[in-house]
């Protein structure tokens, strides 16, 4: 039998985010993709697209609520190509919880950014001499910064989004509520 507390989802996503930039790091198509969050609120708001329910295993009912966007009608939406041994290092797995494939979602994306592979709106040469410094991680949010900007980034692991040529769904998962009985973090 599974959990099961209050079923009611809470307004929680991309609507209300105070970020700059998003990323879906997209591990079963092996992409990650960038945008500015404007424009994924931008994509929503037409509501053109369906809205879906997310459920998690030992959970009854569903545990977010969210719009599936293709990637690229998400203006200024960039896909990123990373290396297969990049993936590897990675070890994600479908199997895991939503907090351990966030988590290896942010390490992953902190990887690029110090790498300097990750689109940010800065001078990048700065940032790989100052990296470690540069970048601070908290939850699913990663705050660069180089000199006196701030660049906001909220990372997202979409197991299964992204290209469908590739395996993928063809969308983005753009949650927009969630509740959290198992009190994952």
């Amino acid at each position: 039998m599974g959990t099961s507390c209050n079923n009611l989802l809470h307004e929680y996503g991309i609507q209300n985010e105070q970020s700059d930039l998003r990323a879906h790091v997209c591990p079963l198509v092996r992409r990650v993709y960038v945008y500015p969050t404007v424009e994924g609120q931008r994509a929503i708001k037409g509501g053109r697209w369906p809205a879906r329910k997310a459920y998690q295993p030992g959970v009854v009912g569903e545990t977010a609520l969210g719009y599936c966007v293709p990637p690229f009608v998400i203006r200024r939406c960039v896909a990123l190509e990373v290396r297969a041994e990049a993936w590897g290092a990675a070890h994600f797995d479908q199997n895991e919880n939503t907090s351990e494939k966030g988590n290896k979602a942010v390490q992953f994306v902190a990887g690029m950014i110090r790498a300097g592979i990750f689109p940010l709106p800065c001078l990048l040469k700065d940032l790989v001499e100052e990296a470690d410094k540069a970048i601070q991680i908290k939850g699913d949010d990663i705050t660069v910064t180089v000199g006196s900007s701030r660049i906001h980034v909220q990372v997202k692991c979409d197991y299964r989004g992204g290209d469908p040529t590739l395996g993928g769904t063809g969308n983005l998962y753009l949650q927009v509520a969630e509740r959290n009985p198992l009190k994952r973090v």
